[in-house]
């Protein structure tokens, strides 16, 4: 398994287990995410209540259920909401990709102009569509590392999220 850590942070933002399409010259990997039960989940072994089970004669009542509906990158890299406006979003855009391409110019070189084409059609993107779009900062808060976009595909229940992969590196589990 690999995690695509933050190339600067070092902070887990998403892993392969995940399957990612390429856009905007392989500077973006969307990710389309799902909703899943967590928690609680009750299990009959047949066996009634020689496990700790009830018995069929017991009434209902006992333990709540703790299930609770999660989102489940949102879950496993416990991202946070946060709010930008287009003006901030651009700003804070301009700056990542600065330390980017700066990071690309010492660790992979022939990325450097895939990077500033593909960042281009990328930032246009997020301008066209920037009503529809959340924000999302990883675990740390560090609002000037890795912020993960998402927004909802025609049709889909649970958001897509969107990675600027130029800015992770991958770690081999």
């Amino acid at each position: 398994m690999k995690i695509y850590v933050d190339a600067f942070s070092g902070e887990e933002i998403v892993s392969d287990s995940f399957n990612m399409e390429e856009k905007f010259e392989g500077v973006i990997g969307e990710v389309q995410s799902q909703d899943i039960v967590k928690g609680a989940i009750n299990v009959d072994v047949g066996a009634g209540g020689h496990f700790g089970g009830k018995n069929e004669d017991e009434e209902e009542g006992g333990v709540e259920d703790q299930a609770q509906k999660v989102n489940n990158i949102i879950d496993a890299f416990k991202y946070a909401e946060t709010q930008f406006t287009k003006a901030d979003y651009v700003t804070y855009f301009k700056a990542y990709a600065k330390k980017v391409k700066a990071y690309l110019e010492a660790n992979k070189p022939d990325r450097v102009a895939s990077f500033q084409k593909g960042a281009g059609e990328f930032i246009k993107w997020v301008s066209s569509n920037f009503n529809d779009l959340q924000f999302y900062c990883p675990e740390s808060y560090d609002m000037e590392n890795h912020i993960v976009l998402g927004y909802y595909k025609e049709g889909q229940a649970s958001p897509t999220f969107v990675y600027i992969l130029d800015g992770l590196k991958e770690v081999k589990m």
